[in-house]
């Protein structure tokens, strides 16, 4: 990964991709408790798989947000199969938009406070502690993993939804 930040004034970018045309990720939990907020985690796993499987060759920002908008219900339902697989029977919803973030620290990437496009998720009412991150360029990290490291993540739900809809997770 290539971070690149200049002076006071400049943009950062990171492969090449100024800050200002990140594609952002933003879940949000049904409600602050123990169990919502592990869906929460649940959900955002399978929504990565998804975009990581959709953006792997992907050249640039705005053919990424083409991709992310092209395919929001494919995301919806990978996030809706995961909180199925979880037992959560509530409502899963996915949009595309533009929506404002605060400041946020991905390894060495400072991403300012801002309107980014983004998908948004929302579990239930969405009224708990939420989750965002980097879609494009992928600085979407787990808990336990380091920057620079890549992520892998395995579903079964994700493998089996890609086989009835012909593609590989």
């Amino acid at each position: 990964m290539l971070v690149l930040a200049a002076g006071a004034g400049a943009e950062a970018s990171v492969d090449g991709v100024a800050v200002e045309d990140f594609i952002r990720l933003h879940v949000l939990a049904n409600d602050d408790g123990e169990a919502a907020q592990a869906l929460k985690l649940e959900v955002r796993d399978a929504c990565l798989m998804c975009t990581r499987a959709l953006l792997k060759d992907c050249p640039d920002a705005d053919a990424a947000w083409a991709i992310v908008k092209d395919n929001l219900n494919l995301i919806e339902l990978a996030a809706l199969l995961r909180a199925r697989v979880c037992g959560w029977e509530g409502a899963v919803s996915a949009e595309a938009g533009v929506f404002d973030f605060p400041d946020r620290r991905y390894g060495e990437v400072e991403v300012p406070a801002g309107a980014y496009r983004a998908v948004r998720v929302v579990i239930g009412g969405g009224a708990g502690h939420n989750w965002w991150c980097v879609l494009f360029p992928s600085l979407c990290l787990g808990e336990d993993c380091a920057p620079g490291e890549p992520v892998k993540f395995h579903s079964a739900v994700l493998d089996w939804l890609c086989g009835l809809l012909g593609g590989a997770a």
